[in-house]
């Protein structure tokens, strides 16, 4: 994220016409010291702030967090909208819940037509969008559509860090008993999914982002052979996913929206949708030969985002899941044929995060045989 207080640049006749071609965002009541965000951007809020003007068409993140007189910042809660071109959107402060809200003026319309007839004598008021940090914004989100916006964001329209749970009856409670039997045998090791350990909550409806169900790398109640198999390659686990798409692009625009509904939002949900797409995409070299298309701008989204990730996940090493995850990803890419598409992101990755991958295509030493000396 940036935080930049300096003045933005910009060429008269550029911004005289992003004026009357952008989209506006009016923000009403938020207090004085509010944290604000709109895609890549955070400031804080003065006196004679009411929103932002110039706003390009397309997806677009914003957040506002409340800040207590001890300089405590509450959690973000945002929103997601697809700016049309000379779209006026209208939020207003909801002082009980400190967040903002959709609009409550009766005629919503008719508010949205006095902004716009007196837009000129609002200006002042409104700060521009700032065009410095636009194209990583647009690199993120490159191919998503409003359908997809529409289809993914919570029912209720607030994004929050943490969806609110609601806890289940006590005789529908899980307890450690009923999971004995999701128990799957690897060798002489248990596989556990963790998810089973916790309490049965589950989100009030309404507040959690509404991505796509991703199956299971490995199946319930599959038999110790079914999971050796599955471990491997979990082509059978994407293929069920690709199913759920009507086409490559769809897919892209959702791991996309994810992935930003985290890096802005800092959606805990969101997050983990993005991770356990990496995680199941960088497990199959057969998946790779089905799905090239897929594979190529997936890879391609990945340039853009992994640069992006917190400071704590980017130290490469056997404790980072993302990196493990990236080099398989990466091991599969060549052998699946598409070594421009692996070449392409191990440089960048190499670039950006210092992230190096040598050896990529030798052989893992926890895969050969294991000599034991019966003598």
């Amino acid at each position: 994220m940036n935080v930049d207080e300096s003045a933005m640049e910009m060429d008269p006749e550029l911004a005289k016409k992003l004026f009357a071609t952008g989209a506006v965002l009016v923000i009403t009541g938020a207090p004085v010291g509010t944290e604000f965000g709109i895609d890549l951007c955070n400031y804080t809020i003065g006196e004679k702030f009411r929103g932002v003007k110039m706003i390009p068409p397309g997806p677009h993140y914003i957040w506002c967090a409340s800040c207590g007189p001890y300089g405590d910042v509450a959690p973000r809660v945002g929103f997601v909208h697809f700016f049309k071109s000379e779209e006026i959107v209208v939020r207003e402060w909801n002082q009980r819940d400190e967040e903002m809200q959709e609009s409550q003026c009766d005629d919503r319309e008719l508010e949205k037509k006095r902004i716009r007839d007196n837009l000129k004598e609002f200006d002042s008021f409104l700060a521009p969008y700032d065009y410095r940090f636009y194209n990583k914004w647009k690199l993120l989100t490159d191919k998503i559509t409003e359908g997809t916006v529409e289809r993914c964001r919570p029912t209720l329209g607030a994004i929050r860090t943490n969806v609110e749970l609601q806890s289940c009856t006590d005789e529908d409670r899980p307890r450690g008993p009923l999971y004995i039997n999701n128990l799957q045998q690897k060798g002489n090791k248990s596989i556990v999914n963790e998810s089973d350990l916790l309490p049965n909550l589950k989100p009030v409806e309404g507040t959690a982002p509404r991505f796509t169900e991703l199956p299971s790398r490995v199946p319930h109640n599959a038999t110790p052979a079914e999971v050796t198999e599955h471990n491997m390659d979990c082509v059978q686990s994407i293929e069920k996913l690709v199913d759920k798409f009507h086409s490559s692009e769809a897919f892209i625009e959702e791991e996309q929206l994810a992935f930003v509904f985290y890096l802005v939002g800092y959606s805990v949900e969101s997050l983990a949708h993005w991770r356990n797409i990496l995680h199941l995409l960088s497990h199959s070299e057969q998946a790779v030969l089905n799905y090239k298309m897929l594979y190529m701008k997936y890879s391609e989204a990945l340039m853009q985002q992994l640069p992006h990730l917190p400071e704590e996940l980017m130290e490469p090493g056997e404790y980072n899941t993302v990196y493990k995850d990236v080099r398989s990803l990466l091991i599969n890419l060549n052998l699946g044929g598409l070594s421009v598409s692996a070449d392409r992101l191990g440089r960048k990755l190499l670039k950006t995060l210092q992230w190096e991958f040598e050896g990529l295509l030798d052989e893992d030493p926890e895969d050969m045989p294991v000599i034991v000396d019966m003598t």
